[in-house]
């Protein structure tokens, strides 16, 4: 499972709610995340350090905010999958208006 920053979200001011996440699956080899983000709920700044696949489970706009700097807005709908190779260091805020609801799987061996 990604790895939450603690100290990187607690810096900040607290202006978005953090959104829920039900772990279903962490082994040896792959962790499966089921996401539930509501419009205005963020993840909070965490680190993935494997690559990882996000399988898009409904509709919604998703903004990034990287480490770097830099920001990419994806437009969600369900079906699309997206690679992501690690290390990621981010934070997600949903800025649409309705549930964004992501499946991802992190590789954990190569």
């Amino acid at each position: 499972m990604s790895i939450k920053l603690k100290d990187k979200i607690d810096s900040g001011p607290v202006t978005r709610p953090i959104a829920t996440y039900n772990t279903l699956l962490d082994d040896e080899k792959t962790c499966i995340t089921l996401f539930t983000i509501k419009p205005g709920e963020q993840t909070g700044w965490h680190r993935h350090e494997y690559d990882y696949v996000a399988l898009q489970q409904s509709k919604g706009r998703l903004h990034l905010d990287y480490v770097d700097g830099t920001s990419l807005d994806i437009d969600y709908s369900p079906g699309v999958a997206l690679s992501v190779k690690a290390p990621v260091e981010h934070n997600a805020i949903n800025v649409g208006d309705v549930d964004i609801i992501a499946l991802e799987i992190e590789y954990k061996t190569g």
